[in-house]
């Protein structure tokens, strides 16, 4: 249960139907929504080098206006290879510069004896919504040597030693980036003194010296000195069966050396499901001291499962699973919707520790979508997928063509629930306005291509988008006319329209103007405290643009007359609620 929406770069990549343009009465001149500001854009050079920035990933921001964003420049033959980084840009004042966090090519913090660079950021960063500090993967070539044995057919005996250590998880506690997370929880120095004891990165809840083997999604920092996290690992105590489950750890406590704790993994069971463990996690989210996540029983097709919140307690045997509150579960009523029942749920949760945002589906209907392999950029992921295609249920029935088909809920939703309450409300949903909440993307390990999403092979994967500031939540839809896709804001009573394709692009860039917008997207943590922050992409037959933008939402009574003025209000309507 993980994977990432494409960047949005200089031509866009896996439009699939998002180019339709809408049509409108008359150019917009004015934001609705505060006044937009360019975090980045392609003007931009990336920090230490001479090439300017292309495209972007979806940005988070915290409380102050503080911006963390993955990004990268354009590769090829002349230009070599692609600087790419995790970067930030204090918008909370003025004349603040773009800053580099991590960059291709800089060196992996400790343990790395090996002087090993970062080769590429997996997943988008983020940023706790209270402080300064960020948490984001990264893969590497290994970083660490260290001793696994002797020689005995030597004399003296030799030290074997051998190499790991090529994903972790870094954070910036206290301004400078360290390692949260590593892959050797493995090594220690109680068999051979010469290693470091890096045994605070074990799994824990099964076999001492078990290692993660990848860290996937995007983990959540909190409290200035924790991340959040799933984790992948092999059960030594089952034959190396694969596991999954979410985590915490404090990577401030104890020296940096306090070890990692269990929230909930594959032997824990399924609350309300006696005998029935979670068979898939979900990359978790977390504010203050609490954090949510997606876990069900089974990752296709779920039958139990739902979103669960723990508190974050320090103080509790790490081996220990946390208690869970059930916040909503496959299978429970939907909101105002009499007799029907949720069926699945999103991964990508927005939670500010009191309200959570999600997708989620009812019903047994479904619309057939195609997506094709041809609207993939990267040529590596393009043969691939082409590659894959053997006309089987994961094609489109004919080998070799390039074209998938899958089936989608035809009743879906944005949901926001109160974790503490339980009240529900339904924020929008598919019909008259919209007609699909599900994005896909194909990503995941490609042969000769670095930095691998979670280890395994490349496919097609589906995504929603939301991003909650309280009740309040700005989402990715695809129109039910026209083909047209944008972001679309829930305030109040309310819906209204942040960004749609085939709008003037200098609704959001002055310097986009007369280019209309490709792409607009949001993630998790893009909205908070007022601040929203997203990332669009432009273009033209000779050239395009792209770029990261944040503005103020004013509150309702402003932001109501100025969308009005604008002609961006969609619809008035009762929102539905449920209080347990």
């Amino acid at each position: 249960m993980s994977g990432q929406p494409p960047a949005i770069g200089r031509n866009g990549l896996v439009r699939m139907g998002l180019l339709v343009a809408l049509a409108f009465s008359a150019p917009l001149q004015a934001t609705p929504i505060g006044q937009w500001q360019t975090v980045v854009n392609n003007s931009d050079l990336i920090p230490g080098t001479d090439k300017n920035f292309n495209s972007y990933n979806q940005p988070s921001v915290n409380s102050n206006g503080l911006v963390v964003f993955r990004a990268r420049s354009k590769g090829g033959q002349q230009s070599g290879q692609p600087a790419t980084g995790v970067f930030t840009r204090d918008m909370g004042t003025g004349g603040n510069p773009i800053e580099a966090i991590a960059t291709r090519g800089s060196q992996v913090p400790a343990p790395n004896n090996l002087n090993a660079p970062f080769n590429e950021f997996p997943s988008i960063p983020r940023i706790d919504a209270a402080s300064t500090m960020i948490a984001t993967r990264g893969q590497s070539r290994p970083v660490l040597e260290y001793q696994e044995g002797w020689d005995n057919t030597v004399d003296p005996p030799e030290a074997v030693m051998t190499r790991g250590g090529t994903a972790g998880i870094y954070t910036n506690p206290g301004g400078t980036l360290i390692t949260g997370m590593s892959g050797l929880g493995n090594v220690t120095n109680t068999v051979f003194p010469a290693n470091p004891d890096l045994s605070y990165f074990q799994v824990p809840n099964t076999a001492p010296g078990t290692k993660f083997d990848q860290f996937p999604g995007a983990p959540s920092p909190i409290q200035g000195n924790t991340i959040v996290f799933k984790g992948n690992w092999g059960d030594p105590e089952v034959g190396g069966d694969h596991r999954t489950g979410v985590y915490f750890r404090d990577v401030v406590a104890d020296g940096g050396k306090a070890p990692v704790q269990l929230i909930a993994d594959s032997k824990t069971e399924i609350p309300g499901h006696a005998g029935t463990n979670f068979g898939a996690t979900a990359p978790p989210s977390a504010a203050g001291n609490r954090m949510v996540f997606l876990g069900v029983d089974n990752e296709d097709a779920p039958t139990a499962g739902g979103i669960y919140m723990a508190e974050i307690d320090k103080t509790k045997n790490p081996d220990t699973p946390s208690l869970l509150k059930t916040i909503v579960a496959i299978g429970q009523a939907v909101v105002g919707k009499v007799g029907e029942f949720i069926t699945r749920l999103g991964e990508g949760l927005s939670f500010n520790s009191k309200q959570v945002a999600y997708w989620g589906a009812w019903g047994d209907e479904t619309r057939a979508i195609t997506v094709s392999c041809d609207s993939i950029e990267n040529k590596n992921f393009k043969t691939f997928c082409n590659q894959q295609d053997n006309g089987s249920t994961a094609g489109s029935g004919t080998a070799g063509d390039g074209l998938y088909s899958f089936d989608v809920p035809l009743h879906q939703g944005f949901f926001v629930t109160d974790v503490d309450s339980l009240e529900t409300r339904l924020l929008a949903e598919t019909g008259p306005d919209f007609l699909d909440f599900v994005f896909w993307h194909f990503s995941g390990r490609v042969p000769g291509e670095e930095g691998e999403e979670d280890g395994e092979p490349a496919r097609w994967r589906s995504a929603s988008f939301i991003a909650s500031d309280g009740w309040n939540a700005a989402f990715q839809a695809l129109l039910d006319s026209g083909g047209a896709s944008g972001l679309y804001l829930s305030y109040g009573n309310q819906l209204f329209t942040i960004a749609e394709s085939g709008m003037d692009g200098s609704v959001l860039d002055p310097m986009a103007a007369g280019l209309p917008i490709v792409s607009a997207g949001i993630e998790r943590d893009g909205y908070r405290d007022g601040w929203l922050a997203i990332n669009a992409s432009f273009a033209s037959e000779e050239e395009g643009w792209a770029g990261i933008y944040v503005a103020r939402v004013p509150e309702p009574g402003t932001l109501l007359m100025l969308l009005l003025a604008a002609g961006l209000l969609i619809a008035t309507r009762h929102v539905g609620r449920r209080r347990a």
